[in-house]
C-alpha cells in the first residue's frame, strides 16, 4: 500500500504491528523504539513479544503460524467467514472497496485484501483523515472487518503459546484507544 501522509503515534504502531506480523527481521531491529512508543501511550505486549521472540527463529516460527499450512491463519475472511466459505471473495471484495476509497492499492497478486498486516497498514495510512466521513467510513472497516475475528485469531495465538499473542493483545489495545475511547 502506498500513501504519503504524516501518521502520529497509533498510525506508527499499526505500521509495526504490520511488519512485525509480515516481515519482522527489519521491524525488531528497532524494538526498543517501538516498546517505548507503544508504552507511551499505554499499549502493553511489546516487550513481552520481543523478549520471547529473542529465543526462537522467528521467521521460522512465523511461517508456521501465518504462512502455508498456517497454525493460526492471519486473514479475517477465514476466522469471520470459516474456512471454505463462498462469500470470501466478496468480502474481500468489500475490503477493496475501501482501500481504493482512500486512495489505496493492494496488489492482490501478491497479498488477499483481508490480510492482518494490510488491514493494519489500512488503518496505520489512514489515521490522517481529518473529515467526519472518512472517519466514520475508517471505524466503520474497523467494526465490520476487524473486531468480528480478532478474538477468535487471538484466542488461536494463545492456545499455540505464540509470541504473537503478545502483539495480539497490543492490537486490541491500539484499537481501543483509535476507535473505542473517546475522542
Amino acid at each position: 500500500m502506498s500513501q504519503d501522509s504524516h501518521m502520529d503515534e497509533i498510525g506508527l504502531l499499526y505500521i509495526a504491528l504490520a511488519r512485525l506480523f509480515d516481515k519482522p527481521a527489519e521491524a525488531v531491529k528497532l524494538a526498543d523504539e517501538i516498546t517505548s512508543l507503544a508504552e507511551s501511550l499505554g499499549v502493553d505486549g511489546f516487550a513481552e513479544f520481543f523478549k520471547e521472540a529473542a529465543t526462537l527463529d522467528l521467521e521460522g516460527h512465523r511461517v508456521e503460524m501465518f504462512e502455508l499450512a498456517p497454525r493460526c491463519p492471519p486473514y479475517g475472511g477465514y476466522h469471520a467467514l470459516g474456512e471454505d466459505n463462498k462469500e470470501r471473495g466478496w468480502y474481500m471484495h468489500q475490503i477493496l472497496t475501501y482501500y481504493r476509497a482512500f486512495g489505496l492499492e493492494l496488489d492482490v497478486k501478491k497479498e488477499l485484501p483481508d490480510y492482518l498486516p494490510a488491514m493494519l497498514e489500512f488503518l496505520g495510512a489512514t489515521r490522517a483523515v481529518d473529515d467526519l466521513g472518512r472517519r466514520t467510513m475508517r471505524r466503520d472497516f474497523y467494526l465490520r472487518f476487524m473486531k468480528p475475528w480478532l478474538d477468535k485469531f487471538s484466542q488461536c495465538l494463545e492456545k499455540a503459546g505464540s509470541p504473537y499473542r503478545h502483539l495480539a493483545k497490543a492490537l486490541r489495545r491500539l484499537l481501543e484507544l483509535d476507535f473505542e475511547a473517546p475522542p
